[in-house]
């Protein structure tokens, strides 16, 4: 499963696709703290609000790095759909995360304000729940869910754009609600146990269609 991981993260850096959704992060992210975004917990909803749908659209990048020929080769090799799928939804998790640590340091160096050791790792899970949640949405509706990329770009936006108007009910909008109020509540955990499930149902949804 490693090396198929390696393998599926080697790949979409090679491809280069991913450059995409960076970059759109790193703009925001520089816009969201040229100046002073205002208390700890509450700067980094702005950063979380952002981690969603950027961790959606790589999702669907790693879910369609490979081209169909190629990866029912790769599903031939690791021996399946449920390995495959498995290790996608693994190497998306990881790029999730790596952008949760990025937007999370990023916060503590750009604000005049001191962050506390607590309130770093705070903003950090915060973030890392966010990117799941992003994840699980994305990989719902990618291939081999949704075989054509115009159906799962729709599915997707449509998804992430419907998501912020819900706001407080949505598992999103738990997180937000609770950054906004410079605090931490155990909505935020719920948030990441419903994540998790969204990626594990992805997974299953996937299996299942192909």
């Amino acid at each position: 499963m490693i090396s198929l991981v390696r393998y599926l993260a080697a790949d979409v850096l090679r491809g280069q696709r991913f450059l995409a959704p960076m970059l759109v992060f790193l703009g925001v992210m520089g816009m969201l703290f040229a100046y002073d975004p205002g208390p700890q917990l509450s700067a980094y909803s702005g950063s979380a609000a952002l981690i969603y749908p950027i961790c959606a659209w790589l999702a669907v990048v790693v879910a369609t790095s490979e081209d169909v020929v190629r990866r029912e080769i790769t599903v031939v090799s690791a021996g399946g759909w449920a390995r495959v799928l498995t290790a996608v939804a693994a190497t998306t998790v990881l790029f999730g995360l790596v952008v949760a640590v990025v937007a999370t340091v990023w916060a503590v160096v750009a604000s005049p304000r001191p962050y506390t050791f607590g309130e770093f790792l705070a903003g950090l899970g915060a973030h890392g729940v966010c990117a799941l949640l992003g994840v699980g949405v994305g990989l719902l509706f990618a291939r081999p869910v949704f075989d054509a990329i115009g159906r799962t770009v729709l599915a997707v936006f449509a998804v992430v754009v419907f998501t912020y108007p819900l706001g407080r009910w949505t598992p999103l909008g738990w997180v937000l609600d609770a950054l906004g109020h410079n605090q931490i509540t155990p909505s935020i955990l719920w948030a990441g146990v419903i994540g998790g499930a969204l990626v594990a149902a992805a997974v299953v949804a996937g299996v299942r269609r192909a």
